[in-house]
């Protein structure tokens, strides 16, 4: 199978989103060949939404990053627990997590995962 690619939802400071139901996230089709998430020109952080969908426990991990601008790559990568029909939310930065070809990577443990990409928005005040 292949790297499952998914879509950056854009958020508007002080505006309603879109509906975004869990039928409509990406459904990582195989979790080890896993998901990919183009960051280009992103500039502030990103927020992960990951839901078990199997009905089973699994583990989503989080990939360190190999780009330069990824100064705090050091941390490592970053393991999700995930219970049965658990759903998690985590943000992250380019400064840990950004690879050489502008994405953030990640592997699931299982197939039925789903997972939808938040970029927020900068201007806070």
């Amino acid at each position: 199978m292949a790297v499952t690619a998914v879509t950056l939802t854009e958020l508007t400071l002080n505006e309603a989103s879109a509906d975004l139901p869990v039928a409509a996230w990406t459904a990582i089709a195989t979790g080890a060949d896993g998901f990919s998430l183009d960051v280009t020109g992103v500039g502030s952080p990103v927020l992960l939404g990951f839901i078990d969908s199997a009905g089973g426990a699994n583990n989503v991990t989080i990939t360190a990053g190999d780009r330069p601008p990824a100064q705090v790559q050091g941390q490592g990568n970053l393991a999700i627990t995930m219970a049965a029909n658990d759903v998690k939310y985590v943000t992250v930065e380019s400064g840990r997590f950004e690879q050489n070809d502008s994405t953030i990577k990640g592997i699931s443990a299982g197939d039925n995962t789903k997972m939808i990409a938040f970029l927020l928005p900068v201007n806070w005040g």
